[in-house]
């Protein structure tokens, strides 16, 4: 399980990587998304390019990886509040302002899922792991979310199904389903572990159906990059979720703490 726990860790440094770099590739794009009452706004560009590339390189090479989890979640959520909340409040009736808005918060709970998993000092676990186990309730909630959207079959969704598939709108809903029973199995507390392992591994192929045959034909333009980054940044969450979760039935506190178990020097 060690080996799996750190396969996805390491996945979950590859979006951050490309992440970043775009903040150094796109940084006029990417200025413009900073709040215009904010002074010197590229050097606000180029910090958080350099926070994201500095994340994805800890969790990577496994150093530090608890403490870059716990500061990028605290980084989306400060996305969430000059960003996302400025974005929705202009236009509250656009469906895909509180789409992202709410991937953002989905990925920030797992990097407080991850971090309270990978914290190993005791004088953090208490905070991490109170936060680390309200994340999980987030993350789950949001799962159904996502979920629910599926049923409305929208082109901008987390999971996106390639329109070559046979049936489409059959996987299109049995994505929703499984999103949806994933997310209500925390709640319930009823095979949680085993269903985010599931949806985790289902999202995963569907992905790489997905992006791959349109990055081989050679069909990459920024958009597409990001969106698959994003994409494989919430099937991580979806695994970390699964690795934060105890074996049993019970999500008690004891058998979460110590999930993962590899050294955070």
């Amino acid at each position: 399980m060690n080996k799996f726990i750190r396969i996805i860790q390491t996945l979950f440094g590859v979006p951050w990587l490309v992440f970043g770099a775009q903040h150094f590739w796109y940084v006029d794009f990417v200025a413009n998304l900073v709040p215009a009452y904010f002074p010197a706004r590229w050097f606000w560009v180029y910090l958080t390019g350099a926070a994201m590339i500095a994340a994805g390189i800890s969790f990577i090479v496994n150093r530090k990886s608890a403490l870059a989890a716990a500061l990028l979640g605290v980084m989306l959520l400060i996305f969430i509040l000059l960003l996302h909340t400025s974005t929705i409040a202009k236009d509250s009736s656009n469906i895909i302002n509180w789409t992202r808005a709410l991937q953002d918060l989905a990925i920030a709970a797992s990097c407080f899922m991850l971090a309270g998993s990978l914290s190993k000092r005791e004088s953090e676990q208490d905070v991490l792991k109170k936060i680390s186990n309200l994340s999980r309730y987030v993350f789950a909630a949001l799962l159904i979310v996502f979920g629910i959207q599926q049923f409305f079959n929208l082109d901008f969704l987390t999971a996106k199904v390639p329109e070559y598939l046979p049936l489409r709108i059959f996987w299109v809903y049995l994505t929703g389903i499984a999103m949806i029973a994933a997310g209500a199995s925390v709640f319930i507390n009823k095979k949680a572990r085993t269903a985010a392992i599931a949806l985790g591994t289902f999202l995963l192929i569907l992905n790489a159906l997905r992006y791959a045959p349109l990055f081989l034909s050679g069909a990459y333009n920024a958009l597409l990059l990001t969106a698959a980054m994003l994409d494989l940044a919430i099937t991580c969450g979806v695994f970390i979720l699964a690795c934060a979760l105890p074996r049993g039935e019970k999500l008690t506190d004891e058998k979460a703490v110590g999930a993962f178990e590899e050294p955070d020097a």
